[in-house]
């Protein structure tokens, strides 16, 4: 299986996977797909908050398989992506796959820190404490790892998927796009 120039981050909610894809794409001048921004965009379009609509694609697989099929189709057919999906490096096992960590708490602080962006705010993601944003960053992450697991026997958080892993919580978003950038052009290269 060639290489694809695709780079698929993955990772814990509020590790940087949104700030950084969109550093990538400034650099490499990619498109890019994110799996949460579609997923919250089909929350809203539903009247749903993001934790109600995880809820629901819980127990309707239809929901999951919509947007799987477009990484998929993204993996089949495109080149030149960078994605933003938990599941990315499955769905696309010749992209450059990197997983970024960080502690549950630090990601709580994170997504407490962001709760008024557009998005998060529209789909009812904007929790009014860190301890209430803590409990549902739990839950979420959870969710995640029991849906994911039923519908495709992954472990999606297992680093032995990954190509690269890092441990976002001392590096800021420009420092963890410029380790990505010099780990996938080697990868390439190799």
């Amino acid at each position: 299986m060639s290489k694809k120039h695709i780079i698929t981050l993955g990772g814990l909610p509020g590790s940087g996977k949104s700030t950084v894809k969109r550093l990538l794409v400034g650099t490499l001048n990619y498109q890019s797909f994110s799996t949460g921004d579609y997923t919250r965009s089909l929350a809203v379009g539903r009247g749903l908050s993001l934790e109600e609509f995880n809820t629901l694609i819980t127990h309707d697989k239809s929901l999951d398989l919509h947007i799987d099929e477009e990484q998929a189709r993204i993996g089949r057919d495109e080149n030149e992506y960078i994605i933003d999906s938990i599941l990315g490096f499955h769905f696309i096992p010749n992209s450059f796959k990197v997983h970024l960590s960080v502690p549950l708490e630090v990601s709580a602080e994170r997504i407490f820190g962001d709760k008024n962006s557009t998005l998060r705010v529209a789909s009812h993601d904007s929790p009014d404490t860190y301890e209430e944003t803590l409990e549902k960053t739990r839950r979420r992450i959870e969710n995640h790892k029991s849906r994911y697991f039923d519908h495709y026997a992954v472990h999606i958080y297992d680093e032995q998927n990954f190509d690269l892993v890092i441990d976002t919580t001392s590096k800021n978003p420009q420092e963890v796009a410029e380790i990505i950038m010099v780990a996938y052009k080697i990868w390439l290269q190799s």
